[in-house]
């Protein structure tokens, strides 16, 4: 007997699967430690600021965040960020700093191998 599903949002269990199959097809463990983190409680998630984004990242990689990306800091460089949801002045700061946000669907279409993918929480 399979365990109950503990997560009732219908897209967010949908995306923890996507996510599960993403990484039994590919063999990539970036999109198993993402759907693991997000199998969580949402009080454990990750809410980086994008001043962390700015210290941490390094530029020319694509920044995984799984969580909450939040608006607090500047943003330096236009980096490609993806994250399960984000506020509007942390997205409106990625546009103007001539970075990309992206779905988690999004960044599995473009990279499924998730080469130079980093994960940021």
């Amino acid at each position: 007997m399979s365990n109950p599903e503990r997560k009732t949002n219908a897209q967010l269990v949908d995306m923890i699967s996507q996510l599960k199959a993403q990484s039994r097809d590919t063999g990539v463990a970036v999109w198993r430690d993402v759907a693991l983190r997000l199998s969580k409680s949402r009080k454990n998630w990750a809410q980086p600021n994008l001043s962390r984004v700015s210290r941490y990242a390094p530029e020319g990689s694509t920044v995984l965040v799984p969580g909450k990306l939040l608006g607090s800091g500047e943003l330096t460089n236009g980096h490609t960020i993806a994250a399960y949801s984000v506020s509007n002045g942390a997205r409106e700061k990625i546009e103007a700093a001539g970075g990309r946000f992206m779905t988690y669907g999004e960044l599995m279409n473009e990279n499924p191998t998730g080469t130079g993918v980093v994960i940021l929480g």
